[in-house]
């Protein structure tokens, strides 16, 4: 049932960019980015104080070929919060969201918290990525996953398997309070909106 689900939404990506209140709410979101010369390649999703349990995100992203790192590509992620609620009841638009812009080697770095699963409990909890560039057209990504969420089907991690460092299950390893996990972003050719 969760394959299904997730399968689902998948299929769903494309009809995203025709979907108004989904556009509305991405373009809102790009209003409030700072302009790229005021990005780093360290930057936050959750301010801080957030509640919740404190996660860093290492990430690259590589060109369609899959080796070669693509710099000044601005990355935006955004996720729920600790109750798994991408904003209050009745807000529109996602509250915990945040930009960075790849570094020389394409990598960056999002401080946040370890975002829970909708309230539901169906889907395994993600942060989504989307990248636009450096070279790189307008694209979401695979939504990053936790490889310890219980919430995770076999088929997903099976597939996750396959893509191999571009997989969007990831291993979490902690260091103190602090969890960690790499998520790779293999760029495509074309713009998905």
């Amino acid at each position: 049932m969760i394959a299904r689900g997730i399968l689902l939404f998948a299929l769903a990506l494309p009809a995203l960019a025709q979907d108004p209140e989904w556009v509305a709410r991405w373009e809102a979101s790009q209003r409030e980015r700072p302009a790229a010369a005021n990005l780093s390649p360290r930057s936050r999703i959750a301010p801080p104080g957030e509640p919740g349990e404190p996660l860093i995100v290492h990430g690259r992203v590589f060109q369609a070929d899959g080796t070669t790192p693509v710099a000044d590509a601005i990355v935006f992620a955004y996720q729920t919060d600790a109750k798994g609620l991408y904003n209050a009841p009745g807000a529109k638009g996602w509250r915990l969201k945040g930009w960075a812009i790849s570094a020389r080697d394409g990598s960056f770095e999002f401080t946040t918290i370890r975002p829970a699963p909708y309230p539901s409990n169906t889907l395994p909890a993600h942060i989504h990525f989307g990248v636009e560039g450096g070279g790189v057209p307008r694209q979401w990504t695979p939504e990053l996953r936790f490889e310890d969420d219980a919430l995770l089907s076999g088929a997903m991690r099976e597939a996750a398997h396959k893509e191999g460092k571009f997989g969007d299950v990831r291993p979490v390893r902690r260091e103190g309070k602090i969890q960690h996990v790499e998520f790779n972003i293999h760029a495509k050719t074309s713009a998905d909106f």
